[in-house]
């Protein structure tokens, strides 16, 4: 029989310092006579503070039995307040003799009290299990910044400037918060462009990702793929110019000719500097105070009405007058009742029966109660933008969710395709659990491949997350040809679902409407509109999003040719399913996109 062991091992990450920091998270001889080892590795040292995190995983088994490695990660933030937990789960076969890598996006548990400006500990422990080693437990911590926004920057730029950049961040860290400052004084994670993943979920923990423009050509075409994807939805890639190089000469995306330009939600920003070093107090300044997007989860949906998707959920009360009443009615009947009428004197030893029945029975009619006044499931509303480009084969998907439930009979869902699922911090109501009051509950979630477990969904509770992807698609809407050039243009439609309404800009800045419903397959011609029209329009179809992330979509959606903005009821090629128990009602869907010209 196959021995299996456990081996617990934790990492201190540190600030980055002149000297590079230690990015093995384990690196250890687990067999010394077989040979059988394993190298867990960190893409970023240190690691952001939410999203996901890269592993790299080089396991060799010196064994002469094949075998199929675990790896159980645990991520946990140690807030004095609360403790919220992200476990995922991944395995690796290794066959006899031989060695296997992986590469492995380990979900890192986000610290959601914004209370001060100060860090949270957080440790990143992974259980390896296997065959042939024996066990050997380590557990170590890390210091996460805050109050600044969340950068990687490659070892290049940080190789001779990132001394003077930590101490740049730890003056104004300072003189921001009155002398001490508890969190950690660095200016961001440090990486090897050549380790980089070609995943986008391996950048979505950062809000400013930094490379040298002699690391971007270096880059893997499946790698900038990767980056790209991260900024269309909402990152910020900068590129410094090393001298004699211009934004032309990188093949980056409608960048030619100028030096920042926005790309879907995020944006793409080329700098000079002089190949060495970067000024300390100019650079910092030009991160310092930037939105910080761990700040979209712990407060943008957070007050009180400033959600407008929370508002078209509306509201319920919670009916506590009737725990109240029920209460009351079972403290009478297991006190007086059960003493003074089932159990009378002399026929004390009735307690021994009535008692345990009166409970079991008041269970019964609690849990009949609940079902009655909450049901089972639950009903939420979406807002689902959707950005088509035809010339990537595909769709970047952004979707803000809210759900009220009743009596859930399960809480665990798969995702169709890799994901970014967060929570979201609601306004303090009855309903909520993840809040910021003193009594708000820890986040407590799970990653087992495409399964989704945990608190992403309670019974009796009110909870929102936001939900990224990006999604391989051929949908598009074409530009008919062959029409006369003062002709209305006609649009064909291949996105696979109907639009109600759509506005089009075409190449001269005209603006043109569609008059009635277009389906996939069919097409339209469009009828001349203006600015005064579409903008109302506008407003009113992104006005479901939370602030932050209207603005982005105003933003890319403005002032663009040949493209389209339009609305749908129902898009199931791209929207986000999660929890099938929850009815998600009315759906205000958002797709735009350039046109494809003939």
């Amino acid at each position: 029989m196959k021995s299996f062991h456990r081996l617990w091992l934790g990492v201190l990450l540190l600030g980055a310092t002149a000297a590079h920091a230690q990015k093995n998270i384990a690196n250890e001889e687990l067999d010394p006579l077989s040979g059988t080892r394993v190298q867990v590795r960190s893409v970023f040292d240190p690691l952001p503070p939410s999203g996901y995190a890269p592993m790299r995983i080089v396991a060799t088994n010196g064994t002469g039995r094949n075998a199929r490695w675990g790896f159980d990660f645990h991520s946990q933030t140690q807030h004095y307040r609360q403790q919220n937990e992200h476990d995922s789960s991944f395995a690796v076969d290794v066959p006899a003799r031989s060695t296997q890598s992986a590469l492995f996006m380990v979900p890192l548990a986000v610290d959601y009290d914004d209370s001060g400006s100060g860090s949270s500990g957080h440790v990143l422990r992974v259980s390896i299990s296997g065959t042939g080693f024996d066990e050997s437990p380590k557990f170590d911590h890390e210091s996460r910044i805050g109050g600044f926004p969340a950068v990687a920057l490659s070892e290049s730029l940080a190789e001779f400037s990132i001394t003077q950049l930590n101490k740049e961040v730890e003056s104004k860290m300072h003189s921001t918060h009155g002398g001490y400052y508890g969190g950690a004084m660095t200016f961001g994670c440090r990486f090897e462009p050549a380790d980089l993943p070609d995943s986008w979920l391996g950048y979505s923990g950062f809000d400013f990702i930094l490379l040298s423009s002699t690391d971007w050509q270096k880059l893997k075409p499946a790698v900038k793929r990767a980056l790209l994807e991260w900024v269309r939805l909402g990152g910020n890639l900068h590129v410094y110019l090393s001298p004699g190089t211009y934004p032309e000469s990188l093949g980056l995306p409608d960048i030619i000719n100028a030096f920042s330009h926005t790309v879907s939600l995020g944006k793409i920003v080329t700098l000079s500097w002089d190949g060495k070093t970067l000024p300390a107090t100019q650079t910092v300044n030009r991160y310092w105070g930037e939105p910080q997007r761990v700040n979209t989860l712990r407060s943008d949906h957070s007050r009180v009405g400033v959600w407008p998707l929370l508002k078209l959920l509306g509201t319920r009360s919670f009916a506590s007058w009737q725990v109240i009443v029920f209460l009351v009615v079972f403290g009478m009947l297991v006190g007086p009742v059960n003493l003074f009428v089932l159990a009378p004197a002399g026929k004390r030893h009735k307690l021994f029966i009535t008692t345990p029945l009166l409970s079991i029975g008041a269970s019964v009619v609690m849990v009949g109660l609940i079902l009655v006044q909450d049901g089972t499931g639950g009903v939420g509303r979406r807002f689902v933008a959707i950005n088509l480009e035809p010339g990537e084969a595909a769709a970047y998907v952004t979707q803000e969710q809210v759900s009220r439930t009743g009596v859930l009979l399960g809480a665990g869902f798969e995702m169709k395709q890799p994901v970014l699922i967060e929570p979201l911090v609601m306004p303090d109501s009855p309903w909520a659990k993840l809040k910021k009051t003193s009594t708000a509950q820890s986040a407590s979630l799970t990653q087992d491949g495409r399964e989704r477990r945990g608190n992403f969904f309670q019974s009796r509770a009110e909870q929102g997350q936001v939900l990224r992807a990006a999604v391989s698609t051929r949908a598009r809407l074409e530009l008919k040809s062959g029409a006369a050039p003062d002709a209305a243009p006609t649009l064909i439609s291949a996105l696979g679902f109907t639009v109600e309404e759509l506005f089009y800009t075409d190449p001269a800045g005209a603006q043109w409407r569609l008059e009635k419903p277009l389906s996939t397959g069919q097409s339209a011609m469009l009828v001349k509109t203006d600015a005064k029209t579409k903008n109302p329009w506008l407003d009113d179809a992104v006005n479901p999003a939370v602030d932050s992330l209207r603005i982005l979509l105003n933003n890319t959606t403005t002032n663009r040719r040949s493209f389209f903005v339009a609305k749908a009821r129902k898009a199931p090629d791209f929207t986000l399913d999660t929890l099938s128990s929850i009815r998600w009602e009315d759906d205000r869907i958002v797709v735009f996109g350039p046109v494809t010209q003939p």
